[in-house]
């Protein structure tokens, strides 16, 4: 929020307008607490430099090491706190009140006792292991500014915007390291989500493979028309479980304990063992020979850049595995003297114990003889050094940052490495799920704990400032939209159906526009065929032909009644076995003589780990790419539902061909003129795990995603997919995929837009400024290389999704049968941003735990929408998702965008491209690499992301 709020001068955003009047009721709670000063107080910000003081002596690093490592977040505390011990300069409680954000930031109570504003004090931290010296740093700080407090509420009212916003934007970043101060601290807790969460390590939960769920706690400081709020939630995160590291590897790969034993800190006791607090059993673990190629993929990919801790000697430093080598049997290492050129011949520096020991005595460093250029492998490095003669000669050496590889026996995985979502196996997402989604009422009591539990009381960092932090929930004025009125063809028996808490029934309602019909196609099994025999098959699919006909789409069956099967023989290559499929429908068929690819292939899966591989090889490798439906094997056998499941399927299927489900009445769709407005939605999906900073300084590209409805019912979409830097959150080719889905629009509808509107996922609140700036340019460069007399009005909105805040009704009679709030939920007041055109919608009804509205946040509107308007607007769109037969939380052009850049991901995110250096294909790849693939056939135009 504060970084918003700083951008909030360069941008020219439409303002905060009048709080919309449609609907009325309920009256939601939500976890934000009100802060008060008793007298807002004067603060000085100062600027704190951290520097490592390194001996003179100490020898060069190694090539290829780049510069020293930042200073993390819990040694920058041990230094500012040994600061406060010391209490240079008499600088007493000013000093003691301090809020230090762990990095560069200081926060004091009125100016420290620094004449010139600028010192440095040398602060000196225990030696981490009885072989180094203590640590030396030197703590710089700089004066930087002056903030009377009291601004914010100037701010919060809407006075001075201009000239208060980047004070403003200081002093919120104040609040936020003042009320985090006594939670860095806590010992038991890892700090996340950028510095916002605190996850405590003994409230964990088990998710197997390797995994653990961490609970905690969410904490940031937002301003907000109502004045500055502090936003208070429960947290979740899953983590790899510490201990041992080659019991965390074997979990990993789905290796089994052999047996039980004393539990290992941060795991569980293993099988037959007693319960511990998570992580896994040393004693009686499995050894494995080795780990084969694809397990070594796996483990870099989840375990790039964690954290972990020798245990063959006294050493409590981390250090960050990089990588895997050869096995230990066979990894070279060079051992020699490193010391510097020039300090005498034959000498070389004494190790960091003997300099510790000689100070110790007040006697001069001993002088010891150079050893020799040496070279070995890392097993006899061990047995040599360290006497450890049982080490697995056959598994990978672990490479550390620096250069060192270290056998796998000899490391402990410390807490903190987190998990990100796309590498979750299915088993680890359930999991999570199950314990995270807690019902409204579970999560209030937790936050409610939560707050009571805050250290924001007498004693606190907080309470010195004179800060006051509420104990109860802000009370909102909430209203309630009525839903839209959904149309399917004319000819059903319930054309319009009855929409009840966002969701309806489709028994009795036709597709709108029947897909094509679906005469070539087959069936690939990728499972054994006893699993998946034809009369069983044949059965599913009478099911699947038979509900198909009911919405009058037609999927036609062979002459001969004989389904085109093709199985997967569990050796050859997916692709072979695609291949295979699609030539049962191209070769020797009386019904395509034409030998036209495949309309559809049906794909069966056993194993979920094969969908992204089957979608990449479908729609990259093939010679034109065919649209697949996956199907898990125990979804299509089950004995019950299966007409529910046929129903699901068809919505994709239909909309995949060409077909239109259902629409939205246009009356429910304020400023959208069919045939005038274009609809567009857009996300970047950026690497995560440990392709996001490989050796070498490769970074894997980032997937821009834009989508489109193409013709005047806005609802059939296209996409543009594009590879683009790493990490980078602006669109770098936005133009060009816009022009080409504007002359999509303009070819279908036979005109040009008078409109713009775009939703725009995932930009992070730093980025807003020049994403926005940078993405609207290109909107307008597309249209005028169109027509450089053509400007349609544009509408840009940001659609965000990572946020905190949630809606409890006050009555029973205002929730669902869940205990959520009711699908349509607008709140546009109390809570937002001072100064720009934002709401939180809560479009959907929540299924499992506690719904979570999105926020919305308009930053251009040259359309002149209402809030009325435009909450009606995305409300209406909202239950236009053409896979559901519900409301979605989501505005789905922008939902669209965020499915294809995820697929789109799976396509280069292959187990290869998770080594630690990019291969060179991958390096050179051009930009449009998968949108040419895509373009080989008419697939890129149709809705191949259902």
């Amino acid at each position: 929020m504060e970084a918003l709020t700083a951008e909030f001068k360069s941008l020219a955003v439409t303002s905060l307008g009048d709080p919309g009047q449609t609907g009325v009721g309920p009256s939601p709670s939500s976890p934000l607490y009100r802060l008060k000063f008793k007298k807002p107080p004067s603060i000085a910000h100062y600027d704190v430099t951290l520097t490592e003081v390194r001996a003179e002596d100490a020898p060069p690093r190694r090539p290829g090491m780049g510069p020293p490592p930042a200073i993390n977040r819990e040694t920058s505390i041990a230094i500012w706190d040994a600061l406060v011990v010391m209490n240079p300069d008499n600088l007493g409680e000013p000093l003691r009140q301090a809020a230090f954000d762990c990095r560069k930031n200081a926060f004091t109570l009125g100016r420290l006792n620094i004449p010139d504003g600028t010192k440095t004090y040398r602060v000196v931290l225990p030696a981490e292991s009885e072989t180094r010296a203590p640590r030396q740093f030197d703590v710089k700080l700089s004066l930087a500014q002056f903030l009377d407090l009291s601004i914010l509420d100037a701010f919060c009212q809407h006075k001075r915007a201009a000239n208060l916003s980047d004070l403003a934007a200081r002093a919120i970043m104040a609040l936020d390291v003042l009320l985090r101060h006594g939670m860095y601290r806590k010992q038991d807790y890892v700090v996340g989500g950028a510095g916002r969460k605190f996850l405590n390590k003994r409230a964990s939960t088990p998710l197997g493979q390797g995994g653990e769920l961490l609970a905690g706690l969410f904490q940031s400081v937002r301003p907000t028309v109502s004045g500055m709020v502090v936003n208070l939630d429960s947290a979740f995160s899953p983590f790899i479980v510490a201990g041992d590291l080659l019991s965390v590897c074997n979990a990993i790969v789905g290796r089994q304990q052999t047996q039980g034993g004393p539990p290992q800190r941060g795991g569980r006791g293993g099988r037959g063992g007693p319960r511990g607090r998570g992580g896994y059993p040393a004693a009686g673990r499995a050894m494995p020979a080795s780990f084969s190629d694809q397990e070594l993929r796996e483990l870099k990919r989840k375990l790039g850049n964690a954290k972990v801790r020798v245990t063959h000697r006294k050493d409590t430093r981390p250090f960050t595995i990089v990588g895997f080598g050869q096995p230990v049997g066979r990894q070279v290492v060079s051992i020699g003297d490193r010391s510097k050129k020039g300090k005498g011949k034959g000498a070389a520096k004494p190790t960091a114990k003997e300099a510790a020991a000689a100070a110790a005595k007040g006697q001069p460093l001993p002088v010891r003889e150079k050893e020799p250029q040496q070279t070995m492998t890392v097993a006899e490095y061990f047995a040599k050094t360290y006497n450890k003669t049982n080490i697995n000669l056959a598994l990978p050496a672990v490479e550390l940052r620096g250069g060192q590889f270290v056998p796998m026996e000899v490391l402990e995985l410390l807490h903190g490495h987190i998990i990100p979502p796309t590498q979750l196996t299915a088993q680890q997402a359930s999991a999570m799920i199950n314990t995270a989604a807690k019902p409204p009422a579970q999560r209030r009591a937790d936050i409610d704990q939560i707050r009571k539990q805050a250290e924001f009381g007498p004693g606190s960092h907080p309470n010195a400032w004179g800060l006051n932090v509420s104990v109860d929930m802000m009370r909102l004025q909430g209203r309630l939209l009525p839903p839209p009125k959904v149309q399917y063809h004319a000819t059903s028996r319930k054309a319009m159906p009855n929409v009840a808490f966002g969701s309806w029934n489709l028994v009795e309602s036709k597709f709108l526009v029947p897909a094509p019909p679906l005469v070539h196609w087959s069936v690939a099994v990728f499972a054994p065929e006893q699993f998946a025999q034809r009369p069983a098959l044949q059965n599913f699919f009478g099911a699947l032909i038979q509900q198909a006909a009911a919405r009058t789409y037609q999927i036609r069956v062979p002459p001969d009644n004989v389904l085109k099967v093709t199985y997967w023989d569990g050796r050859e290559d997916r692709l072979t076995t695609l291949e295979r499929a699609a030539k049962l429908v191209m070769q020797n068929n009386p019904q395509n003589k034409a030998r036209q690819p495949p309309q559809l292939i049906f794909c069966i899966l056993q194993d979920p780990k094969a969908y992204d591989d089957i979608k990449r090889k479908s729609a990259l490798e093939l010679p034109v790419p065919v649209t697949t439906q996956c199907c898990l094997l125990k979804n299509i056998f089950k004995p019950r539902g299966i007409d529910q499941y046929c129903a699901n399927l068809l919505l994709k299927i239909n909309a995949k061909l060409g077909g239109i489900n259902s629409t939205v009445d246009q009356r429910d769709l304020p400023g959208l003129v069919p045939g005038k407005t274009l609809l567009l939605g857009a996300d970047v999906t950026h690497p995560t795990g440990a392709g996001t900073a490989r050796a070498g300084g490769d970074v894997p590209s980032s997937i821009a995603a834009v989508v489109a409805a193409v013709d005047s019912s806005n609802m059939k979409y296209a996409a543009q997919v594009r590879e683009q830097e790493g990490r980078k959150e602006m669109i770098s080719e936005l133009a060009s995929m816009s022009e080409t889905l504007i002359r999509s629009y303009m070819k279908n509808t036979k005109g040009r837009p008078d409109s713009i509107i775009m939703f725009r996922d995932g930009i992070s609140e730093g980025q807003l400024a020049p994403c926005v700036h940078a993405e609207l340019s290109q909107i307008k460069a597309a249209c005028r290389k169109i027509d450089p007399n053509w400007s349609p009005k544009l509408t840009y909105v940001i659609c965000a999704k990572r946020h905190h805040v949630r809606f409890w009704a006050q009555n029973e009679k205002d929730c669902d049968r869940t205990g959520n709030i009711p699908p349509g939920v607008v709140v546009d007041s109390e809570i937002v941003h001072p100064y720009i055109f934002e709401f939180y919608l809560q479009a959907h009804a929540g299924l499992k735990g506690t719904a979570k509205p999105t926020r919305y946040i308009c930053l251009l509107d040259e359309n002149g929408f209402t809030s009325d308007k435009l909450q009606k607007l995305v409300n209406s769109l909202c239950y236009s998702f053409a896979r559901a037969t519900r409301s979605v939380s989501l505005v789905p052009v922008a939902y669209y965008a965020d499915i294809v850049a995820g697929k789109a991901r799976a396509f280069v995110d292959t187990d290869d491209a998770s080594t630690e250096r990019l291969a060179p294909e991958a390096q050179k790849r051009d930009s449009r690499y998968i949108q040419d693939k895509l373009d080989r056939s008419l697939f890129s135009q149709s809705m191949w992301f259902m």
